[in-house]
């Protein structure tokens, strides 16, 4: 007598907790003419505590079928607060985006998972049936199937090249589609959604061979990029350091180095014991390196603004400088540091600079250079007074009308602002990427200011086109819609009481 397990997600592989994830489990009892009320049941265990169960009925074929993603997705969540410390309002004060040292949280250049981003869950299942018709069900606690983990990431696994229709359809059957995120060969890509490599012309000063992913970004701004770092199936992460080389305008090597996870914050790939820390960060922007004191003087070309430009890529070695293809664990991004200024841009207004969390669970950036437009949506609470003095007659006074007094008053002012803001010039790459944003359940407005001040915003634009060469000429000017998460503070008139 037994139960078997026909059907599972691919343990071989990591998944989307917002995949389609399929069980289909058969039993010998449940065959059985003598047992009644049968059941299947699903136990959904998170970190060795069982947080869900679910019991179904036997199919027509007398299997148990099990959508257990609906399960999962309540236990996930990504936050944008720093994980690598405890210290009090430092965890609020100080995100994940400021890796490399903005407000004191670390002078170190990784940092662990944000949140709940990457889970081992285990399922168990057993079944229960009882001895006759008029019986109660009783629990199996011999037959039964422990043991069955998944590994899960904050994605909903739709970032194919294929359609999303088709997409769906293949969610049992395509389980390599987040093999490219495993750090372990040139071709990998950091958890981000800018994915393409340029169309430009630009190929790498590092490996030739290789056209680099493009990042545009400014001086004093944040930029993370998340990867997986664990050695151990199913991800089989190869990355032992992150190689960073900086150039000037000429071409020239200004200083390259070697960041390495576990020495340079967070946790070496071979450490990794905990969920938090299979998913790790690394602080790359101009606004990581200018702050963190691994090496001041790779950090002093970014606060005297020397750098044109810079190139990142995850490596075999700790001291591994990349010339071919067998060096990398991923491919080459090129983070080009715009120093222009356009001549649509509006000389009284700052650049806006947006964090979004993307279709990987970790974050993405983009800055709108050109003019961006605020407004405020006004709705007001008012109630009819008395027209006339009736706060203040009395005994000395009698009530008399006065055109200061009563009428319409207002009770209470609600203000939200938005804004429309309007991107820079943009290859089809890009375009991609704001797709993300427009599907994002989580938008942050950055400072300028070395991104320590960080508003929530949301996204109220309802529709989106994605321009595209074959339909109209490159570069493509986009506008979007935010706004404030928080209404504008506003005050009341009150009623004067004559109060001492």
């Amino acid at each position: 007598m037994s139960m078997t397990v026909q059907q599972r997600p691919d343990t071989a592989y990591v998944h989307g907790v917002f995949e389609q994830l399929m069980y289909v489990i058969t039993s010998t009892e449940q065959a059985s003419a003598s047992n009644f009320k049968f059941r299947y049941i699903a136990d959904v265990y998170v970190g060795g505590v069982m947080v869900s169960r679910v019991k179904v009925f036997p199919n027509t074929a007398g299997a148990g079928v099990f959508r257990v993603d609906k399960l999962l997705v309540p236990h996930f969540s990504t936050t944008n607060a720093y994980q690598d410390t405890t210290a009090g309002t430092v965890v609020q004060t100080n995100t994940i985006f400021n890796t490399g040292g903005v407000g004191g949280a670390t002078t170190k250049v990784f940092s662990s998972s944000n949140g709940e981003s990457v889970r081992q869950i285990e399922m168990r299942f057993k079944q229960e049936y009882a001895s006759s018709a008029t019986a109660n069900p009783v629990i199996d606690t011999v037959n039964k199937i422990d043991g069955e983990y998944i590994n899960l990431f904050m994605s909903a696994g739709l970032t194919r090249l294929n359609t999303w229709d088709a997409g769906i359809k293949s969610y049992t059957s395509d389980n390599l589609w987040t093999t490219v995120h495993n750090m372990d060969s040139f071709r990998d890509l950091f958890l981000s959604d800018r994915q393409t490599a340029n169309t430009q012309g630009f190929t790498s000063n590092l490996v030739s061979s290789i056209s680099p992913i493009l990042v545009e970004v400014e001086y004093k701004q944040p930029y993370v990029l998340g990867f997986f770092n664990d050695n151990t199936a199913p991800f089989g992460s190869t990355l032992k350091s992150i190689y960073v080389a900086l150039y000037n305008s000429s071409n020239v090597l200004l200083d390259s180095r070697n960041f390495i996870p576990g020495t340079d914050g967070g946790v070496e790939n071979t450490a990794v014991s905990a969920d938090k820390d299979k998913l790790q960060f690394f602080g790359c922007g101009p606004g990581n390196f200018d702050t963190q004191t691994v090496d001041t003087t790779f950090r002093d070309f970014f606060v005297n603004e020397q750098v044109a430009y810079y190139e990142v890529c995850g490596v075999t070695g700790t001291t591994t400088t990349p010339s071919a293809t067998g060096d990398l664990v991923s491919t080459v991004y090129r983070f080009n540091i715009n120093t222009c200024k356009s001549i649509y841009q509006d000389d009284d207004y700052t650049k806006m600079y947006v964090a979004w969390q993307n279709s990987l669970g970790c974050w993405d950036f983009q800055t709108f250079r050109l003019r961006h437009d605020y407004a405020d949506t006004i709705s007001r609470k008012s109630f009819d007074q008395v027209a006339g003095n009736w706060n203040t007659a009395d005994a000395a006074q009698d009530f008399e009308y006065r055109g200061t007094q009563g009428g319409t008053r207002i009770a209470r002012v609600d203000a939200t602002q938005e804004l429309t803001a309007t991107t820079d010039l943009l290859q089809d790459a890009d375009v991609a990427v704001l797709e993300t944003l427009m599907l994002s359940p989580q938008v942050f407005l950055i400072s300028a200011a070395d991104g320590l001040g960080v508003t929530p915003i949301t996204v109220t634009d309802t529709g989106y086109v994605k321009k595209r060469r074959v339909n109209e000429r490159q570069p493509f000017l986009y506008q979007i819609k935010f706004k404030y998460a928080k209404q504008r503070p506003t005050t009341k008139g009150g009623t004067f009481r004559g109060l001492s």
